[in-house]
């Protein structure tokens, strides 16, 4: 029999052993979830995140959709700004894709930022403080996307500021949206925007 014939079984016998020795690539979520670190991540912001959050509680779409029936809620994404990108040829025209959140939230870009600008600090402990009239039991949950760390970040900083109430969503806008919920479209409120507080 001729080597070119044989091709094709030796190739399919290569994709069983790998099967079967585990060596195939497992899909994304399935990565088991990363250890909750003491302070805020500063590493990639892409990637397992942890199943928990010291002195927060997780939240999933179908309890966060129940919980915002009720009203009151403090809703934040704290999603990045959209980065032109890089291979654009200069001066070519970018038009971002517009931002969508779960209805009722207020969009503070940099605010999930493991070190995080001083200003950015500010105006995010004071949006939190506005919003639930400096009421540290006030329910806020805190969002992005999915195995994003922005998210955990910014509702570990939120925990960090007192709030006792704090809900981390770590499905983010996907997972909201995969749940077949509804989403709006935002604009970012920042220290220069003016944007009010919800």
């Amino acid at each position: 029999m001729s080597a070119s014939r044989d091709l094709p079984r030796a190739g399919a016998l290569i994709l069983i052993l790998l099967g079967v020795s585990g060596l195939a690539a497992e899909p994304p979520s399935s990565a088991a979830p990363a250890d909750e670190p003491a302070d805020f991540w500063t590493g990639p912001i892409n990637g397992p995140v942890p199943a928990t959050l010291s002195g927060g509680a997780v939240i999933h779409a179908q309890e966060l959709s129940e919980l915002l029936k009720q009203g009151g809620v403090v809703l934040v994404d704290v999603s990045n700004l959209p980065h032109r990108p890089e291979n654009l040829a200069p001066g070519a025209p970018w038009l971002p894709v517009p931002h969508r959140v779960i209805p009722g939230s207020v969009w503070v870009p940099g605010a999930g930022i493991g070190a995080i600008a001083p200003d950015i600090d500010v105006y995010f402990r004071d949006q939190l403080a506005q919003a639930t009239r400096n009421d540290p039991d006030h329910p806020i949950v805190i969002y992005c996307h999915e195995r994003c760390w922005l998210s955990w970040n910014g509702a570990k900083r939120a925990v960090r500021y007192g709030y006792r109430n704090v809900h981390w969503f770590p499905e983010g806008i996907e997972g909201w949206r995969a749940a077949g919920l509804d989403t709006v479209i935002a604009e970012p409120s920042t220290p220069s925007s003016g944007t009010p507080t919800p």
